[in-house]
């Protein structure tokens, strides 16, 4: 039952993990053993989706620099050739007079600067600020992510090594216990369903190890993979399972979680967007105000048509939307439905934070209420277990019931590390719930 309880546990771990967006690079492996610390710092500081999601800090910076680029002068240079034929021309008797050239060529500058547009320029940028601001709490949120789940790979991968080696205690007893039926049965003070029951402990002791076993391998794999580490490198791991006492508050709790969890801060951002965006909207039909300013070289003027003569023009416009075919109306709609639903996630962001809160608290309270008694039951066990094994020796018990007391010890002693796997997961399990960053 215990083993049972320890894969799902592992088995829910592994389902829950964030999906990588790509793989890591090959990293060198540790020249040392590897801390928490040190394992944590190193998937933040080189796996892929950090760097994604850094990518699109930079590229929302590059679109408000993009919404700003409408407020500065915008400068064009064009230059052209035309050839007319026929010329128009009137005649003075012998004398042709030509209103144009037949080769016309003409080389300008203009300059273009928005003079206002009465809020639409603003409230674009806002918009593509409200962008940079969700792309830096999706940053956040992945780091917190890639940092819990290396947090759980770990520490999953020294229970499971600390499992085999009760498995290999376990085997190594059971070894002994056959050898000694035998040598009772030899001797023919024991019989041979003893030998029987004995060997098919060890044999489930055996086959129980080889599952741990694999359970270890996967999940140093999970772990390596998060490191950016090749395939079958060594996990030189140091680290134990440092349960701390205590309960947080549940009030202090929550009010910090409904300010750092990146969930709420997401939907906020969303919200935040999406008012902005219905400013957008609204001032979608107001008027546009600009100057234009255009100088250059050109032929094809009278009198002289191919002189080249140098020319400056300037000129305001207003350019005011009238009739849009409803698109103004339909983007305000569409803002107004956008903002609902940001709202709605809001809601159901803070629901879930304060679900998640109470759960993590529970489970933590359970946690630390198994590992209390922990150490009391394998005292016990162990206690047992010698006393069986005297009896054993005199004869007073079956070797049946001394392989009972063999597997209450080793069952034992699984539980307590299962306690503390679960004390201290379930402790970071709540500093995720709080958004709090990891090892924080």
């Amino acid at each position: 039952m215990m083993k049972t309880r320890l894969f799902l546990t592992l088995a829910g771990l592994t389902v829950a993990r964030l999906a990588p967006a790509a793989l890591a690079d090959d990293a060198p492996a540790p020249s040392g053993p590897l801390t928490l610390q040190a394992a944590v710092a190193a998937v933040l500081d080189r796996y892929p989706s950090i760097e994604a999601a850094n990518a699109a800090i930079e590229a929302a910076q590059a679109r408000t620099e993009q919404s700003q680029s409408v407020r500065l002068p915008q400068l064009g240079a064009s230059a052209g050739y035309q050839f007319t034929s026929p010329r128009i021309f009137i005649s003075f008797g012998p004398t042709s007079f030509y209103q144009n050239a037949e080769d016309s060529y003409d080389a300008r500058l203009t300059l273009h600067q928005l003079v206002s547009d009465f809020g639409r320029t603003r409230a674009a940028i806002d918009a593509a600020r409200a962008g940079e601001r969700s792309a830096a709490d999706t940053l956040e949120q992945t780091r917190q992510q890639l940092g819990y789940a290396t947090i759980q790979d770990f520490y999953a991968v020294i229970l499971l090594r600390q499992s085999v080696a009760v498995a290999d205690e376990e085997i190594r007893a059971l070894q002994e216990a056959l050898r000694v039926a035998q040598n009772k049965f030899t001797n023919g003070t024991a019989t041979k369903f003893d030998v029987l029951t004995t060997q098919v402990r060890l044999a489930n002791a055996e086959n129980n190890r080889t599952d741990t076993l694999a359970a270890l391998h996967k999940q140093e794999a999970l772990l390596r993979q998060l490191l950016g580490l090749e395939a079958a490198t060594p996990l030189d791991l140091t680290g134990e399972f440092a349960a701390q006492p205590g309960l947080p508050d549940l009030s202090a709790t929550l009010a910090g979680a409904l300010q750092r969890r990146p969930e709420i801060r997401l939907a906020h951002d969303a919200e935040a967007s999406a008012k902005l965006r219905l400013d957008a909207a609204d001032a979608a039909d107001r008027p546009t105000l600009a100057a234009d300013v255009a100088g250059g070289l050109h032929d094809n003027t009278l009198p002289n048509l191919y002189d080249n003569k140098g020319y400056v023009a300037a000129g305001v416009s207003v350019s005011v939307p009238i009739f849009t075919g409803h698109r103004t109306e339909g983007e305000r709609r569409e803002a107004r439905a956008d903002l609902r639903a940001a709202q709605a996630r809001v809601s159901e962001a803070t629901r879930t934070i304060t679900s998640d809160i109470e759960t993590a608290l529970a489970d933590l309270a359970a946690s630390q209420a198994r590992l209390a008694n922990a150490d009391t039951l394998v005292a016990q066990a162990e206690e047992a277990l010698a006393l069986a094994q005297t009896r054993y020796e005199n004869g007073v018990i079956t070797n049946f019931e001394l392989l009972d007391a063999q597997s209450a010890a080793r069952a034992a002693e699984l539980t307590r590390l299962q306690a503390r796997y679960d004390c201290v997961l379930d402790r970071y399990a709540l500093a995720k719930a709080a958004g709090r960053p990891p090892l924080e």
